[in-house]
């Protein structure tokens, strides 16, 4: 697959093993869902929602312990978040009917992480940063994209241990070609499971449904961008 105008990189440690994914063609896992379907799906989520959020409002006016509300506020974000997605998939559309547009990936990489802050927090998870000087500037679907580096980000959280995890962002620009790197020091995966990770419907996880992951892939090779993991 040729590296247009960006290049990205997933890293794990401790082992280093080279691995390049090759072009597939897109599973289309949610572009055929039926409009009424999907309506119906998002409107049976939203109802549990609703419980969700009026619970926090009586916790919120009964609740004294500071510590406690720390939590609570982060249920209420991942609610909100949830009702917020499930208002994207109503308003769902197909990449190649969104005009691509120039987005700095730094400005895109710091909206993932505001937006992993808890699950960071929770983890006591020490993120650093090494950005290139020059701010990267690319033509790109951004909400869509920004779903694929919040996929790869939430999966190296995952894969950190309990104690001292550490999450490395790197940018480069060389040559017009944009490279991210995102390496944690997790336990990482398998020369058996390396070859698997981005097809739909493989998973490691307990509960996991195998999706995340293929539709990161399938945004970026939309968006002409190269996928190499090392672990």
């Amino acid at each position: 697959m040729e590296l247009q105008p960006i290049s990205l990189s997933t890293e794990t440690s401790p082992d280093y093993l080279s691995f390049y994914t090759p072009p597939r063609a897109a599973p289309k896992i949610f572009k055929d869902l039926p409009a009424p379907f999907a309506s119906a799906l998002a409107h049976e989520i939203r109802n549990p929602l609703t419980n969700i959020n009026l619970s926090i409002e009586m916790l919120e006016s009964t609740m004294e312990n500071d510590e406690s509300k720390i939590f609570l506020d982060i249920i209420k974000r991942s609610a909100i978040r949830i009702n917020n997605m499930v208002a994207d998939l109503l308003k769902y559309q197909p990449m190649d009917e969104l005009p691509a547009e120039r987005h700095s990936i730094e400005e895109l990489l710091d909206e993932v992480l505001a937006m992993a802050k808890d699950r960071i927090s929770l983890k006591h998870v020490t993120v650093k940063k090494d950005y290139a000087l020059q701010d990267c500037q690319v033509a790109l679907h951004r909400q869509k994209v920004k779903i694929a580096l919040t996929n790869i980000i939430i999966n190296a959280l995952d894969a950190v241990p309990p104690e001292g995890g550490e999450l490395r962002l790197i940018t480069k620009s060389v040559a017009g070609i944009y490279t991210i790197r995102i390496e944690d020091n997790g336990c990482g995966i398998s020369e058996e499971n390396l070859a698997n990770i981005f097809k739909p419907f493989f998973t490691n996880k307990p509960g996991g449904l195998g999706i995340g992951l293929a539709t990161t892939y399938d945004i970026l090779l939309a968006n002409h961008v190269g996928v190499t993991v090392e672990s």
